[in-house]
């Protein structure tokens, strides 16, 4: 080392300052002049990118400075300081906590169109104990996967704007990372599509004169395009709706769940269809909904294929990792709370569905041929009996309240996908590991990903002309099984193996090792297993895309000074 010029970029790797330090000769003298420092710089480089993410700051030392290399070494407190006042962090009070940066916005990601379009449909079809094994074993996809997600979170994965991606690719790998980020980008579009299939659905039930020959595809459509306009005119609107958004979910499940409780046959007219299979809250009712009660070609695969979406949202608070006050504790906390609190909501509203009407009623079969409309598989229910079921059995404070409430969460989530997707594309075209993704790396004079914005919306727009939810719904759970499913591997193997790249804050206890392989290990067979529940023809192809993704990524990759 230059004892008289020495640049922190040159022993960046080293593992301690007082070794360092050591390693310097000290000078005592007095009289010797230390010319000025000129470029030390404390930044982390981009792996990818010759351009620095911190500006290099300069420091210049007085003659009575000793000679010591541990002065070079800045603080943490040194190092968060001149960070703040170069504005490259957020103060500790604009940042948020496990609560409002975690917990809210994953419920508000998982609470979907399905919870108020398809719940009574799974209860009628699936009957109430196996409709609770849905959501136990969703439950626990679910919860393994997100133990996997908070290792990493402490692993080093570090935390920025680019979410999941970002954090999984620096903690288990850039190819890793690579396929994992392509899965869960088209798993984030497709749920776009879900949720604004859903606001078509439910506004043709509010108004029946808006269905003709193709309505959901050209509805589907147009809604795509505005929520893409949307985003691309004003992305900083939609996110400080957030919480308007977040009420209106609240209020229309306030108003299903009001609903089912005051429900009886008293309150609903003789007039109505199918009032002679409404009985209200009933035992009776519960223990004859107990079974199933499956049409033809409707199974157990087709029910959890509808219902596991409703814990795909998983992931939000890496979403936005880069604004919470800790990012591995928030994570941890947040997303834990938000599963185990969702799960038990789940339960309750099957419960209640099961406990208020026959299956007959909750199928939608009271209504003759000539209303009800299904596909030919039988996993449809018709517009008009699931208009007719929730205008009689939900609250409505005034006329299609529940329609009004039901559309607004829908198109919000589709928009809060619309958000996240894009810059998760473009975070992945800026590690340049996919030649093809290069075009999308550039950003707008605003800072905004326009380029994956529209790829985004391209791809949303091909994928909304399948125009059913029972269609959608199987081809998301598979993305999003699959990105987890290869999480939950990846930790495994790293524990396993004892990798020296793999650091979680319990790697060094060995009944935390034990219940990491456990939880990781059971985390993939279960995602494995449901993907084949839900059909096993897919889930073959999605295995096998996968695995081509992951080889194809490992065959383009350069040599990139990743380091550990």
């Amino acid at each position: 080392f230059d004892s008289q010029r020495i640049r922190l970029s040159d022993f960046s790797t080293c593992c301690s300052p007082r070794l360092c330090t050591a390693m310097v000769k000290t000078e005592t003298s007095s009289s010797v002049t230390m010319p000025p420092f000129e470029a030390a710089t404390y930044s982390r480089k981009s792996s990818f990118t010759d351009v620095s993410d911190t500006p290099a700051r300069r420091r210049t030392w007085s003659t009575s400075t000793p000679k010591f290399l541990g002065n070079e070494v800045l603080s943490s407190e040194d190092l968060k300081t001149q960070r703040t006042e170069s504005g490259l962090t957020q103060c500790r009070k604009d940042k948020k906590g496990a609560l409002t940066g975690v917990f809210i916005p994953t419920c508000e990601n998982m609470w979907g169109v399905l919870i108020f379009l398809r719940f009574y449909y799974i209860v009628g079809e699936a009957g109430i104990w196996q409709t609770l094994c849905a959501v136990l074993l969703s439950f626990a996809a679910a919860f393994c996967t997100t133990c996997a997600m908070s290792s990493i979170a402490s692993s080093g994965g570090l935390v920025s704007s680019g979410g999941p991606y970002y954090m999984i690719s620096r903690a288990l790998g850039p190819v890793v990372g690579a396929t994992i980020g392509i899965m869960y980008w088209l798993a984030i579009t497709m749920l776009s599509v879900l949720e604004c299939l859903g606001a078509v659905e439910a506004l043709a039930m509010a108004a029946p004169s808006m269905r003709f020959p193709g309505f959901r595809q050209a509805l589907g459509s147009a809604s795509m395009a505005l929520l893409a306009l949307a985003v691309w005119g004003g992305m900083n609107i939609v996110t400080k709706l957030g919480l308007l958004f977040a009420l209106v979910v609240v209020f229309t499940l306030f108003s299903f769940y009001l609903g089912l409780f005051m429900t009886g046959p008293g309150t609903v007219s003789p007039d109505v269809p199918g009032s002679e299979y409404i009985t209200g809250l009933s035992w009776e009712t519960f223990q004859s909904n107990w079974s199933p009660h499956y049409d033809s070609n409707v199974g157990f695969g087709t029910v959890l294929s509808l219902f596991y979406p409703c814990f795909t949202g998983i992931l939000s608070g890496a979403n936005r990792a880069d604004v919470l006050k800790d990012p591995p504790r928030n994570i941890r906390i947040g997303t834990f709370g938000a599963i185990v609190f969702s799960f038990f909501l789940y339960t309750s509203f099957f419960l209640l569905w099961g406990s208020v009407a026959t299956d007959t009623y909750l199928k939608g079969n009271f209504l003759d041929d000539h209303h009800a409309r299904r596909l030919s598989s039988g996993g449809d229910i018709s517009e008009e009996a699931g208009r007719l079921i929730v205008q009689t059995v939900v609250w409505n404070p005034f006329p299609n309240s529940a329609f009004v409430g039901i559309i607004i969460a829908s198109l919000s989530q589709s928009l809060q996908c619309l958000i996240v997707a894009p810059r998760l594309l473009q975070n992945m075209a800026k590690d340049r590991l996919m030649p093809a993704l290069r075009p999308l790396e550039k950003l707008s004079s605003s800072g905004e990903p326009v380029h994956a914005l529209l790829f985004t919306y391209l791809a949303a727009a091909l994928l909304v002309l399948i125009g059913e939810l029972e269609l959608v719904a199987p081809l998301l759970s598979m993305c999003f099984l699959m990105a987890y499913a290869f999480m939950n591997c990846s930790c495994f193997a790293l524990t396993w193996l004892h990798s020296s790249t793999w650091r979680p804050s319990w790697i060094h206890q060995r009944r935390w090792r034990l219940l990491n392989l456990l939880s990781c290990g059971s985390g993939f067979v279960i995602c494995i297993t449901i993907m084949i529940l839900v059909h096993p023809v897919w889930a073959m192809a999605a295995c096998l895309i996968a695995i081509g993704l992951y080889a194809f990524v490992n065959w383009k990759v350069e040599a990139k000074e990743w380091g550990s």
